[in-house]
C-alpha cells in the first residue's frame, strides 16, 4: 500500500463535525442467517447505513488524490465514525457489544497510484509498545507504530469493516476475495500460491456499501482499469484484550 506521510485531511477538516455524530441511521441488523454467511464465507457486502448527507462530508474531509494513510483513527472524525450508531449496529451482531476499533487505514486507488495486490492475508495488529509474548513475532513498525504477528487464533476472532466512499465496480480494481480461505489459520506462502483461485469473487461496491471481512480470509485486488478515486475506509475490530500486558495501539 502507498501509504505517504502526507496527511489526507488538514488539521480544520480533521476537527470538523460530521453528520455521523448525529444524523446516521442503523444499518438493517444482521440476522443469523447474514451471521452464518460470514462465519462460512468470511465476508460480505452490507449496506453501511450511512446517509447521503454523511457520506457527502465525509467524502468532503478525505482527499481524493491521496493514496491512503495509516493511523486512521489518529482523526477525530474517523473515531466518531468508529463510535457511530450506523458501524456500531453492523459489528456488534458479529463481534458483540463490546467490541472495539482497533486500527484504521485509507485505501484509494487513483490514476497516478494504482496497484496490484498479491493474494494475502492479514496477519498484524497495531500495538502501544512491543513485548515479548511467546509465539508472537516478527515484529515491525509501519508508519512510526509497532505491530506484530499474534497467533492465529486471536485473529480469527477479528473483524475488518470496509467502508466504501466512492462505487467501486469491476473496473475500479475491487476486493477479491476467496470464500472460506479464513478458516485454515495462517497459511503459508506456498499454501497461498496452491489455494484454487477460480471461485475468486469480486466484491464490487456502491457508495455507502460495507464490506466486513475476516482478517484471514484470502483477498488481493487488481490496478483499476478506469482509475479514478476509490476511497475506502477499513476499520478493523476486536473484541479481547491482549495478553502479557501488551495494549492495543487503539481501542475506540
Amino acid at each position: 500500500m502507498a501509504c505517504g506521510r502526507q496527511t489526507v485531511m488538514d488539521e480544520t477538516r480533521r476537527r470538523r463535525p460530521l453528520a455521523v455524530d448525529s444524523k446516521a441511521e442503523s444499518a438493517s441488523p444482521i440476522g443469523s442467517e447474514k451471521f452464518g454467511c460470514i462465519t462460512e464465507r468470511g465476508y460480505m457486502v452490507v449496506p453501511s447505513g450511512l446517509d447521503s448527507q454523511c457520506l457527502c462530508e465525509l467524502g468532503g474531509l478525505l482527499d481524493t488524490s491521496h493514496p491512503g494513510e495509516r493511523n486512521l483513527l489518529d482523526v477525530p472524525v474517523i473515531r466518531r465514525l468508529a463510535r457511530s450508531r450506523a458501524i456500531r449496529s453492523v459489528m456488534e451482531p458479529v463481534m458483540g457489544s463490546n467490541c472495539f476499533a482497533v486500527r484504521g487505514v485509507l485505501f484509494n486507488k487513483t490514476g497516478v497510484a494504482n496497484w496490484k495486490v498479491a493474494w494475502h492475508q492479514d496477519c498484524v495488529i497495531a500495538v502501544a509498545e512491543p513485548k515479548e509474548v511467546p509465539g508472537w513475532g516478527p515484529w515491525s513498525i509501519k508508519a512510526g507504530v509497532h505491530h506484530v504477528r499474534p497467533n492465529s487464533d486471536l485473529m480469527s476472532n477479528m473483524m475488518a469493516i470496509r467502508i466504501h466512499v466512492d462505487e467501486c465496480g469491476t473496473d475500479n480494481g475491487p476486493l477479491r476475495v476467496l470464500p472460506g480461505s479464513h478458516t485454515r489459520g495462517f497459511l503459508s506462502d506456498t499454501q497461498i500460491q496452491d489455494w484454487p483461485k477460480e471461485n475468486a469473487i469480486a466484491c464490487t461496491a456502491r457508495r455507502g456499501d460495507a464490506v466486513l471481512m475476516r482478517p484471514l480470509l484470502l483477498h488481493s485486488s487488481s490496478a483499476a482499469k478506469a482509475p479514478s478515486s476509490r476511497r475506502i475506509v477499513h476499520l478493523e475490530f476486536a473484541a479481547e484484550e491482549l495478553p502479557d500486558g501488551v495494549r492495543w495501539r487503539d481501542q475506540v
